[in-house]
């Protein structure tokens, strides 16, 4: 009896491993097609890192990044926090919206998501437009906090957590 509660232990650490890597890429899949993308290189830089790690650079542009379970690594059974997610660009909190935007000169090309055109403001937000002008988003303004408040965080998690589950050996 005690051998098969040791293997059990095991089975639902191995499970929840999994479920925790499969809802990484979940969030990270929704953040990409939430979040701006010009280039789609910001949509390509999310990463899944331990506590403190550090993140890379983009993997790609020209659209919007797919993740899988290449992306995130399969994290060790501890307490705590397993994965912080987190985006790899220079300008993450502008494109976030968490810091004022500021205007760099690069290489025009078609954006990989529609845009929406307007004027902004010197110092204002990414996603702060009004009226017209020749500035554009492709995502509306606070996209990171309503992604976070509005439910569809949970929800990504969730899935994620789900197809874990039921992929894990026992579990399905």
């Amino acid at each position: 009896m005690a051998r098969d509660i040791k293997f059990l232990v095991k089975d639902i650490e191995d499970a929840t491993r999994k479920a925790a890597q499969l809802a990484a890429v979940q969030i990270m899949n929704g953040l990409a097609k939430a979040g701006p993308a010009y280039t789609g290189r910001f949509s390509s830089a999310w990463y899944a890192v331990p506590k403190g790690g550090s993140v890379g650079g983009p993997r790609g542009s020209g659209s919007i990044y797919s993740y899988d379970k290449r992306n995130v690594p399969l994290a060790r059974f501890q307490a705590g926090t397993w994965y912080q997610i987190r985006n790899g660009m220079p300008y993450a909190d502008e494109a976030m919206d968490l810091a004022p935007y500021v205007p760099e000169p690069f290489k025009k090309q078609a954006a990989v998501k529609p845009q929406q055109y307007g004027s902004r403001a010197p110092g204002a937000r990414r996603g702060d437009l009004s009226g017209a002008g020749k500035n554009t988003i492709t995502a509306p303004l606070d996209w990171w906090a309503r992604y976070n408040a509005a439910g569809q965080l949970q929800a990504d998690l969730a899935r994620g957590f789900r197809a874990g589950f039921g992929e894990a050996r026992g579990f399905q």
